[in-house]
């Protein structure tokens, strides 16, 4: 009996966490959603979208971390879409998540940042393992585009 490969792997262990991997989101301006330079792919920042639909708008409240740690995890997976775009499906060859920036839509009383973003690093841990520990900076802005509650941008790290 043959092993499954590390895409399948990683597609049950989605499924395991009761996740699946959305399609990649259009861009929303005149951009393109990743670049990829040698073995890195940058993913250009992805909001809390599923099916089309913009979900976890306005801004983030301390008093309800969950909502927003959702709508982190919604754009990690997004990363992922984009990322699985650009190797053709094959989520196998994501060597390491290098780096995430993500801004949290908030006020100037608003600080706990880094625990929204850890909705996005938690996910990738839990799929990835050792390999989904990352750098990141978490910050916060008055609006974002869309009005969305969070927005990450990513750096990977792709296997040939």
């Amino acid at each position: 009996m043959s092993q499954p490969s590390e895409n399948e792997r990683l597609r049950q262990r989605l499924a395991e966490l009761g996740l699946s991997l959305p399609d990649a989101t259009i861009p929303q301006g005149a951009y393109v959603p990743y670049v990829r330079n040698g073995n890195l792919l940058f993913v250009a920042g992805q909001g809390p979208r599923l099916n089309g639909t913009l979900l976890h708008t306005g801004p983030a409240d301390s008093a309800d971390l969950s909502s927003s740690q959702e709508a982190a995890s919604i754009c990690a997976l997004n990363v992922l879409a984009q990322a699985a775009h650009a190797c053709a499906g094959d989520l196998g060859r994501i060597e390491r998540i290098v780096r995430l920036a993500g801004l949290v839509h908030c006020d100037a009383n608003f600080t706990a940042h880094a625990k929204v973003l850890d909705g996005a690093s938690t996910l990738f841990l839990d799929l990835f393992g050792e390999r989904g520990r990352h750098a990141r900076i978490a910050s916060g802005a008055v609006s974002l585009p869309s009005g969305m509650r969070v927005e990450i941008e990513a750096v990977i790290a792709l296997r040939d």
